[in-house]
């Protein structure tokens, strides 16, 4: 018989982005593959949620009450790192000169992730007074729920969420998806297509701004 760690493996899942990992999930629920295993789709759908929207984006960053949850918060929107990285992250992480984040992320692939105004405000704040960021995954992503609640918003928000909300927003504005590749650690481009998918409201706004009247 196989025992699992349900809160460990849904912690992976949702800071995963290797969607061939999520089918072999779904694969081995739906065929039963290892007996008594008790794992449910809905943990599995978990993995892809839909992004947040313009305003959404908004309400988490106005409904943050301590520094920490503006830290979280406006670091994930800004930089789409995976839960686990921001955990991690530490000082000599960050090169204030070069304005970026080096990251060695999946299969120990190292990576150069842009800092935006937002981002460098709140990490230069913190590491100000500690070398390292004070938050566990799960604190984290308790942070995120809380904050999400807190602005109204109904659609499941996990940092998974936020990841995939900066990748989104970003090629909205115009960033080249390879780029954006490199930025995300993706190993294959169809990993980052996904992002591609554009919500009803961009799609809309695209719209009016290339068809007029």
């Amino acid at each position: 018989m196989v025992y699992f760690d349900h809160a460990k493996l849904k912690l992976a899942i949702e800071d995963s982005l290797n969607s061939e990992f999520v089918y072999l999930i779904e694969y081995i629920f739906r065929r039963d593959v290892i007996g008594n295993l008790k794992l449910s789709f809905d943990m599995v759908a978990t993995y892809k949620r839909e992004p947040l929207e313009i305003d959404e984006m908004d309400a988490m960053r106005k409904s943050c009450k301590t520094f920490e949850e503006e830290l979280i918060i406006n670091v994930l929107l800004d930089t789409g790192m995976r839960v686990s990285e921001l955990a991690n992250l530490n000082d000599e992480n960050v090169s204030w000169q070069r304005g970026c984040i080096t990251l060695i992320g999946k299969g120990n692939k190292r990576r150069v992730i842009p800092m935006s105004q937002k981002a460098r405000f709140f990490l230069s704040h913190c590491f100000s007074k500690q070398p390292n960021i004070p938050l566990a995954m799960r604190t984290i992503q308790k942070y995120v729920k809380v904050v999400a609640e807190r602005a109204r918003i109904r659609k499941p928000v996990s940092p998974h969420v936020l990841r995939h909300t900066f990748a989104v927003t970003y090629l909205h504005k115009g960033g080249n998806i390879r780029a954006l590749q490199s930025i995300l650690g993706h190993s294959s481009l169809i990993t980052t297509d996904m992002y591609l998918n554009y919500s009803g409201a961009r799609v809309i706004e695209d719209f009016n701004k290339i068809w007029g009247d």
